[in-house]
């Protein structure tokens, strides 16, 4: 740890008086710098929270959009199956390829519109974060104020 810092608990009782401000003055604005960086801590770790939150959210979005592109690829493959029995043999062959790739494309569709739902409800920006220090400035131009009077 290197010496020239110094500690959380240093830092906590710092004494923040002003030069030439009534000792009391001093303390109250200590007190408020303190409890703002506390406030500020807080609101950044809600920020950190509410970030991750969302990232999980899009990449479930993104793992069922891969599903759906996996899944509809294969069923591209049945359609043309599908086709070249039809066009090889007139038999019935064609029709139970066919059959699975509708199916197939059907799931995959359900999986794309599922995955896209996800993602466009995911926001990005942490609006509780966001929220809370307006807030929190309001507060502290607030006790500013009433310790200046």
């Amino acid at each position: 740890m290197n010496s020239s810092q110094p500690s959380e608990r240093e830092r906590s009782t710092r004494d923040y008086s002003l030069p030439g401000a009534p000792e009391g003055l001093g303390s109250m604005i200590g007190g408020i710098i303190g409890d703002l960086q506390e406030i500020v801590r807080g609101e950044v770790q809600l920020a950190k929270t509410e970030l991750k939150e969302d990232a999980t959210t899009i990449g479930r979005g993104t793992g069922f959009i891969a599903g759906a592109a996996l899944i509809g690829l294969v069923g591209l493959i049945f359609l043309m199956l599908a086709v070249t029995y039809l066009l090889d043999k007139w038999v019935d062959r064609w029709v139970g390829a066919g059959i699975v790739a509708v199916v197939l494309l059907v799931i995959a569709a359900i999986l794309a519109m599922s995955g896209r739902s996800q993602i466009t409800a995911a926001n990005l920006k942490p609006e509780q974060s966001i929220e809370s220090l307006k807030e929190d400035k309001e507060w502290a131009n607030r006790q500013i104020k009433s310790v200046k009077k």
